[in-house]
């Protein structure tokens, strides 16, 4: 019964490590391009702060 409950107390301490705060999500493998545009797309939608590569697409020079 002990090892069960020190076993309990150490999966409750291991579970409060990691990464605080927002994840950066990778860029994708497949129709990068095409997904960064959607992205920008969607954050000048919703008046969120600009990701450095929307810069090519402000200016419409990405766009065909």
């Amino acid at each position: 019964m002990s090892r069960f409950v020190l076993a309990l107390a150490a999966l409750t301490l291991v579970s409060a490590c990691g990464v605080q705060g927002d994840l950066a999500r990778p860029d994708p493998l497949w129709n990068s391009e095409e997904a960064i545009r959607r992205e920008c797309q969607r954050q000048m939608e919703r008046n969120e702060p600009l990701d450095p590569r929307c810069a090519q697409y402000q200016s419409g020079a990405g766009t065909q």
